[in-house]
């Protein structure tokens, strides 16, 4: 796969992600953590080290992002039994 092609998948990953992000889907956050991962090694690859930290940070708020969201979604289960 060419980094072109890469570029383009990715972006349709974050994209997708920001979808269900603002239908307040966990869906999201994990499509945007599999995408950050992706502009990590792509940065790094290119050289911008600075745009890579920022998907780095970017990646931990997902991570905190997906853990929250369940957190959250199993509390209201619970409540709701």
């Amino acid at each position: 796969m060419s980094f072109e092609t890469l570029s383009w998948v990715l972006v349709v990953l974050s994209l997708a992600g920001n979808v269900y992000v603002i239908k307040k889907n966990v869906i999201g956050q994990w499509l945007w953590a599999i995408a950050n991962v992706g502009w990590i090694f792509f940065d790094l690859y290119i050289g911008a080290y600075s745009q890579a930290f920022l998907f780095t940070v970017y990646l931990g708020l997902c991570v905190w992002g997906i853990i929250a969201w369940t957190r959250d979604k199993q509390k209201m289960a619970q409540e709701s039994a």
